[in-house]
């Protein structure tokens, strides 16, 4: 008999949690309201046009959900226990590796599975409202689960691979978005390639709601295989963490030290040029000592300079600047600026939740540096880590611009060029421009706040950055050019809340003083009869 003890122990302690009970009434409530907007706004078109949209608004919002289900669910489960030291204790027993792993899989994600479960009665309204086929329903309902179902099994397996959570989510979220944009990439500067195509979970989601009333798309036979292909390749993720969870629990801290102190402090120069910024900022060490950090640093502005050099010299040789390739440019400069809030955020919030975790904040507060003096000197050590990668963000569309300016002054001469770029250029890049740094703001000072607040790596971080960028880009997706001032009021609240929390509070967070009912001092009896 195939039997799954962890498995059924799991998935008994998390449905008779509150969360999870809660979260599918929260996920229902939001898709209902939702419907119920989406009606109102719509109450003059046809019932058909209603429920074609509708239909494919709520595939795109559960396709995000789906996909994204991975990295705040699963990345964290091992790594978690490994970091407690607890993972090798469930190795003692009989237990095997595929129970360790599809226990921690099933109990993480219970709670979006029933989010998806409870989605799909508001996803099948349109059936009723017409414009929708019984076959476009099934078929994306078999597309998002079997997205779910790869999200959740690539989480566990970088979550097996890995020893910080950090580094699990950031490797999780690097997979799904390579094979989701990569394709659509290739897609906008002109490939036809359907193979190449349908890799990506973005056309498998679009080629599952096309109905099938009038002629058909391109490829859409390959609708079977992909179900088949996605199913395959979670298995094998599901077995190969299986086959790495027993060994990985067994990796020697001592023989892995000298290895992990040259990686994590450099060369001799580069130890010695930091002991010089020791005397000048004391807590740069906080920021400075991880590896991972440096050479991902590394890799933005290579990724930044190389994409923006090859789009330049494309649009040069080419003669003329196509739509297409200014297409291809906003994508990839979103794509850059995606990826320095992800580590501006995980960065921040490891630094702070590592430090606090090993005692190193109580240690340094214990010193003649105060609280004060630490905010500052963290801020400093941190502006000045990311600070070339903001810079080339930032100067790669100004240098391609100027460069177009030269090779083609032409364009100068268009009437309502120096109009179009004082007024529309600033409506259109200033806005966002300054959502942008209100981002790195919010995402920095409500990351120290939740990195001291919570005592695991994984909460802090979703709560960072699902709060402060994942919801207010959402709500700005639905509110359309409203949205980017609702997105300037969510990151000034962002900025102040955490910050005066902060400076009234920090000390008693890191004493764990913070939240602690008050007690007044009352006087003894004797005092009392004097």
């Amino acid at each position: 008999m195939f039997n799954l003890p962890i498995v059924q122990r799991e998935l008994l302690i998390a449905s008779k949690g509150l969360g999870s009970w809660l979260w599918r009434w929260i996920v229902a409530t939001v898709a209902v309201c939702f419907g119920v907007f989406w009606l109102f706004l719509n109450s003059g078109a046809s019932k058909a046009m209603q429920g074609d949209v509708f239909f494919v608004i709520m595939s795109w919002s559960c396709f995000t959900y789906c996909l994204l289900a991975g990295l705040w669910t699963t990345t964290d489960t091992l790594t978690r226990e490994k970091a407690d030291g607890t993972l090798g204790l469930l190795f003692l027993t009989d237990l095997r590796g595929y129970d360790v792993v599809l226990g921690k899989m099933f109990s993480g994600s219970l709670r979006s599975f029933y989010g998806v479960l409870a989605v799909l009665p508001v996803l099948a309204l349109p059936l009723l409202m017409g414009g929708v086929t019984n076959a476009q329903f099934w078929r994306t309902v078999f597309a998002l689960l079997n997205i779910l179902i790869f999200s959740l099994s690539c989480g566990i397996f970088f979550s097996a691979i890995c020893r910080r959570t950090s580094q699990s989510i950031f490797f999780t979220l690097l997979l799904l978005l390579s094979i989701t944009l990569a394709p659509l990439i290739y897609f906008w500067m002109g490939g036809t390639n359907e193979t190449f195509s349908l890799t990506s979970p973005a056309f498998a989601i679009y080629r599952a709601y096309v109905p099938l009333i009038g002629p058909a798309l391109p490829g859409l036979g390959w609708y079977p295989l992909w179900i088949g292909c996605g199913l395959f390749t979670s298995i094998c993720f599901l077995v190969l963490a299986s086959w790495i969870v027993p060994k990985s629990w067994q990796d020697r801290e001592f023989s892995c030290r000298k290895k992990s102190f040259k990686s994590s402090y450099g060369t001799a120069v580069g130890r010695r040029n930091r002991r010089r910024n020791l005397d000048s900022n004391p807590v740069s060490w906080l920021v400075n000592r991880t590896a991972s950090m440096r050479q991902s640093r590394i890799f933005l502005i290579l990724y930044i300079a190389v994409t923006w050099l090859a789009i330049t010299v494309y649009s040069s040789l080419d003669g003329r600047v196509e739509p297409p390739v200014i297409i291809t440019g906003i994508s990839l400069l979103w794509l850059g600026s995606l990826w320095f809030r992800i580590d501006l955020t995980r960065h921040t919030v490891s630094s702070i939740s590592e430090a606090k975790e090993c005692g190193a904040l109580e240690q340094i507060l214990v010193t003649p540096i105060d609280e004060r003096q630490f905010r500052r000197g963290h801020f400093r050590a941190m502006a000045s880590f990311w600070l070339w990668p903001l810079i080339s963000l930032i100067m790669a569309p100004i240098l391609f611009i100027f460069i177009q300016a030269l090779m083609h002054p032409e364009i100068l001469d268009e009437s309502g060029l120096i109009f179009g770029m004082t007024f529309i250029g600033l409506m259109f890049a200033g806005l966002p421009l300054l959502s942008f740094f209100l981002d790195i703001f919010a995402l920095y000072f409500s990351g120290c706040w939740f990195a001291l607040r919570n005592h695991s790596f994984g909460k802090a971080y979703w709560k960072t950055f699902g709060f402060v960028y994942l919801l207010p880009t959402i709500g700005s997706i639905f509110l359309c050019f409203i949205g980017q001032f609702a997105w300037l009021v969510t990151g000034t609240i962002f900025i102040v809340w955490p910050l005066t929390s902060l400076q009234g509070n920090f000390r008693r967070v890191v004493s764990g003083e913070y939240g602690l009912p008050t007690v007044r001092r009352t006087s003894s009896p004797d005092t009392a009869k004097n």
